[in-house]
């Protein structure tokens, strides 16, 4: 722990994991494709054929927001792991209101402005001021007609982590009574019941917590274990080969399209596996990328509300300017690539005029 009660490796987790759902979203409308490239080769340089190479990542990355929520699971809990804990649910109900949906609104504003931009500059389709009420109410993930704001996608998690913060006071009364196993059973007969429903036609049900609440409770789990440092009893071997095996089952499941019910555990599993080692063995992780790397993620990490809540209407605002100059998307990734650094700076911005001063404004309203 730090002294501002930190666990560091989780603001690195959290930049890793943003950054992978950055790489995964700037595709959309600052990258040319991989198709492209290789379907009309002639077409394009040999540089830009090089680097379209970096792109093959990519298209794996949209579930690095399963770690989010295993993140989310474990710094919830993890104040409360102490022995005899009673939290005060009004004061927690409060806390998590001020810290998510002020700056939730903020962000739908911030999107909602970049749409009607695009919309009367270059005709953009996306902007619908029903989708935007119904982003607001954070009601966009159900019936009827459950939508996104096709200008800003990304919030679909707002909503799921608000229903995740209004069931852990029943998590914790499972978890502080010793009946864990019950919520377990609970929670994922519930997940297996959406999977069922799915298949019936009502997909909507595995954008909520009915179905990705196992993930978030497994983070809740580790917080636990990691606060009785059990974790540290992993052997190092085991932990690294079930890792990479649990890798490739993800990868595997998203390069051949499985169900999605089937590539979100593989990729639960997989996050998981790599939580633990993060939490058990930081060092190890400075060691591999270097102090100066691990602290440009972690950085992102503190700031990685922000720019998830504004990255992805961004790039579409990046996408018609670059298009406006050059007549197309990027072929070169590498300059998709550098597309991430104006953006990392916005969202700095963002969170320092917007997040912060809501938080710290909340934070002094609180103590008095």
């Amino acid at each position: 722990m730090g002294n501002s009660g930190r666990i560091p490796i989780i603001d690195f987790l959290r930049g890793l994991s943003c950054l992978g759902v950055l790489l995964y979203h700037v595709r959309v409308d600052l990258w040319i494709g991989w198709w492209r490239i290789i379907s009309y080769p002639n077409e394009y340089s040999s540089f830009a054929k090089a680097m379209a190479w970096l792109s093959i990542p990519t298209p794996f990355m949209g579930y690095a927001v399963v770690l989010f929520f295993l993140i989310s699971g474990f710094c919830i809990h993890y104040p409360n792991t102490t022995e005899n804990a009673k939290p005060c649910w009004k004061t927690y109900l409060i806390r998590r209101f001020w810290r998510i949906y002020p700056t939730y609104f903020v962000a739908l504003v911030f999107s909602a402005g970049i749409s009607y931009l695009c919309l009367t500059v270059w005709g953009d389709k996306t902007w619908d001021i029903d989708r935007i009420f119904r982003v607001a109410t954070i009601s966009q993930n159900y019936p009827p007609e459950s939508g996104q704001f096709l200008s800003n996608p990304s919030l679909w998690t707002i909503p799921l982590e608000i229903e995740f913060y209004l069931l852990y006071p029943m998590a914790f009364l499972f978890f502080a009574s010793n009946k864990g196993h019950l919520l377990w059973i609970f929670s994922l007969s519930i997940s297996g019941f959406c999977v069922l429903l799915s298949e019936q036609g009502y997909n909507w049900l595995t954008f909520t917590a009915l179905f990705l609440w196992p993930s978030w409770l497994l983070g809740s789990w580790l917080a636990k274990l990691y606060r009785d440092q059990i974790l540290n009893r992993i052997k190092l071997s085991y932990l690294l080969s079930t890792i990479g095996l649990s890798l490739g089952v993800a990868l595997m499941s998203r390069y051949q399209i499985w169900e999605t019910w089937t590539q979100y555990f593989a990729w639960t599993a997989f996050y998981s596996l790599f939580f633990i080692f993060c939490l058990s063995h930081p060092r190890y992780i400075m060691q591999m990328i270097g102090n100066r790397l691990t602290k440009a993620i972690s950085w992102i990490g503190q700031i990685s509300f922000s720019l998830y809540l504004i990255h992805f209407p961004l790039f579409r605002l990046f996408g018609y300017l670059h298009r406006e100059v050059f007549e197309e998307k990027p072929a070169n990734f590498l300059i998709s690539l550098i597309y991430l650094l104006p953006v990392i700076l916005v969202a700095w911005l963002f969170f320092r005029w917007v997040e912060d001063p809501i938080h710290q404004w909340s934070k002094k309203k609180r103590n008095t």
